[in-house]
């Protein structure tokens, strides 16, 4: 039965980007990393994530990212998910901004980066992003 459903949510999703609008290639490519990843396929989570991250999905870079660095469906590679969280953080990502804070060893500039952190999760429970 859960074949079946992912199945049917595949051919969807196959399905929408004929239907999308331009500009929603992005979002389209974050659902299916994320379809992909909740069932259980890394590889195909990894490759739809890192479509929806070149197109400028915050989200999707910090998924990728967390992705390089465990080493879930692709090899690790600190440095390249630290790119990834560098490229959210210049978008403003909160959650890029707390991840690259967690793995910083000098507690001044992880002080710093957990303060915008901070400020960005303020401007979007305002509604400012």
């Amino acid at each position: 039965m859960k074949r079946l459903i992912l199945a049917v949510l595949a051919a969807l999703m196959l399905v929408q980007p004929a239907m999308a609008q331009h500009g929603d290639e992005a979002d389209i490519a974050l659902r299916r990393g994320m379809m992909y990843r909740d069932g259980g396929d890394a590889a195909l989570a990894a490759h739809w994530l890192g479509v929806a991250a070149a197109r400028g999905m915050p989200e999707a870079m910090f998924l990728l990212a967390n992705m390089l660095l465990e080493g879930d469906g692709v090899p690790k590679d600190e440095a390249a998910a630290r790119r990834w969280l560098h490229e959210a953080t210049q978008l403003d990502y909160p959650e890029a901004w707390q991840q690259l804070g967690m793995m910083e060893k000098d507690p001044e500039k992880a002080g710093q980066y957990f303060r915008r952190a901070a400020h960005a999760l303020t401007h979007r429970a305002e509604g400012k992003r």
